[in-house]
């Protein structure tokens, strides 16, 4: 029998062909992968939430862990090189190793809003509101997911019955017998439709009344999307602008001439301002998105895996990132958008998603040589994305290259180290000792090493994606809550990705052979 491979740049997370491919899903064999992912993703969010961003011993200890369990997963994680004898949507390590993982996840989303929940610039009833249905949200997703912690039911014969977030093949066994599978959950959970959007609804809610909470929080981020955004329509260049008359008129600590992001992300922004008049709305907006992309990208969405996707937008203290203004959703979306259209083939309009996540935000060009070495997208796409998101910059870049680089280049470069930093460099300032780039290099140099490892299909992309941005914050030198948030999110991706798997192909045989 001929082995029959696939043509050149075909996509292979774009469903099962007909072929083996080189590479197959993600998986750490016996290596519990999911459940570091779960971990890490936890021990994140409460070293962000621990003292809201800032650093703290205990802040700094959970982060250590949350870095360290997603480097295990980076490193046990390995492209499968055949194929399955059916998905294991539980990931490879069953679903025993994972109950803890599962465990301290409903935790983290349903004592978090109840633990934490600062106010700062919210006041009234509507921060009251915003409060009881981030906790609401919290409280019906950790319990979703407490309700599905008791493994695999038992069948009426006896035997042990698959995960209710497990898919069978019709005509028999969980594997895929050619051609294009038909899939569907067994087991308890077919109205987890419903809590999904129940949870989302409560969420985007508990959004709204934080926004109508605090409607001009004193900080220097949302005020210069505000202006910015505004300024767009009148042809105001936002790398020219001030963000209030004068500084006495301004009153806020921070930026107040200085645009220090990629122009797309005002540009993006600038529907939510001029409709909603304020640019938070997009920002909302946006984590539904995200949510809403990451529960497409799985073939299960029942029970405790349908409750992944909504950690974009239940993490502890997600209301508080919103009141600040911070704009990584943009960027979360964008990414899930770009993930969710090469899992189905719709590679333009990936390379588009991947093209305005570029234009928005400087770190996002981290991910490039992870893109670049994903085979489903590849270096070609890279490339043109990279080219598009250049095109998309150059009307600024043009009418004012120095002002351009004086805010989007040479003030990041030029932040000092701050001891309030959640990052090495800031705790490392508690003993008086700086450190330089050099540091920092060898950590991004070892994340990417193994990124590298982890290749493969779109949990290779997100999971090794996540470790590199968490390696530039951990190293940074003014690392605070929102920097942390974006490899959460692909955490999250990397999750419901591993979770539920899609189906692997099979070896074909040829017309004529046996």
């Amino acid at each position: 029998m001929r082995r029959v491979t696939p043509r050149r740049g075909a996509a292979r997370d774009a469903g099962p062909t007909p072929a083996v491919p080189a590479a197959g899903p993600v998986t750490g064999g016996s290596r519990p992968v999911l459940a570091a992912v779960l971990v890490s993703w936890c021990a994140l969010a409460w070293g962000i939430a621990a003292k809201d961003g800032r650093y703290g011993a205990w802040a700094m200890a959970a982060i250590g862990v949350g870095v360290t369990a997603a480097t295990c997963a980076t490193w046990w994680a390995r492209p499968h090189p055949v194929p399955h004898p059916g998905p294991r949507p539980l990931g490879a390590d069953g679903w025993g190793g994972q109950r803890l993982a599962w465990a301290l996840v409903a935790l983290t989303v349903g004592i978090g809003p109840l633990v934490r929940h600062p106010r700062y610039y919210a006041s009234g009833t509507p921060a009251t509101v915003a409060d009881i249905l981030a906790a609401c949200a919290g409280l019906l997703a950790a319990a979703t997911i407490a309700l599905h912690l008791g493994g695999p039911r038992r069948a009426p014969d006896g035997g042990a019955q698959a995960p209710e977030s497990e898919a069978v093949v019709p005509g028999g066994g969980r594997g895929v017998s050619g051609g294009r599978p038909r899939w569907r959950p067994v087991g308890p959970g077919r109205g987890s439709t419903a809590l999904f959007w129940t949870v989302l609804t409560l969420a985007c809610a508990a959004g709204v009344a934080t926004i109508r909470a605090a409607p001009t929080p004193r900080i220097d981020v949302f005020h210069l999307l505000q202006v910015s955004a505004v300024g767009l329509v009148h042809g105001a260049d936002l790398y020219r602008q001030q963000w209030a008359p004068d500084r006495a008129s301004y009153g806020v600590d921070g930026l107040f001439d200085v645009y220090p992001y990629l122009p797309w992300t005002s540009v993006l922004l600038a529907p939510a301002r001029l409709l909603l008049g304020d640019v938070r709305y997009g920002l909302l907006a946006a984590l539904a998105v995200a949510a809403i992309c990451a529960r497409r990208l799985g073939t299960t969405t029942a029970g405790a895996v349908g409750m992944l996707p909504l950690l974009v937008v239940i993490l502890p203290e997600s209301m508080y990132a919103l009141q600040q203004s911070w704009t990584e959703p943009l960027l979360i979306a964008c990414l899930a958008g770009m993930v969710l259209a090469v899992r189905h083939g719709h590679l333009r309009l990936a390379v588009v998603a991947f093209a305005l996540a570029l234009a928005s935000k400087q770190h996002v060009a981290l991910l490039v040589p992870l893109a670049a070495a994903w085979p489903a997208f590849g270096v070609r796409r890279t490339a043109v994305s990279a080219g598009t998101a250049l095109l998309l910059v150059a009307p600024w870049l043009l009418a004012g290259p120095g002002d351009f680089v004086d805010d989007a280049v040479v003030t990041n470069l030029r932040y000092k180290v701050l001891g309030h930093s959640l990052s090495v460099p800031g705790w490392a300032s508690h003993f008086g000792v700086t450190l330089g780039f050099g540091p920092a290099l060898v950590v991004l140099v070892a994340a990417y090493a193994l990124a590298w490892r982890a290749r493969g299909d779109a949990s290779g992309f997100c999971l090794g994606g996540a470790l590199v941005l968490l390696g530039a914050s951990l190293m940074n030198k003014q690392t605070f809550f929102n920097h942390y948030t974006l490899p959460m999110g692909l955490l999250v991706l990397t999750a419901v990705l591993l979770a539920t798997p899609m189906p692997t192909p099979t070896r074909a045989t040829p017309r004529g052979r046996r």
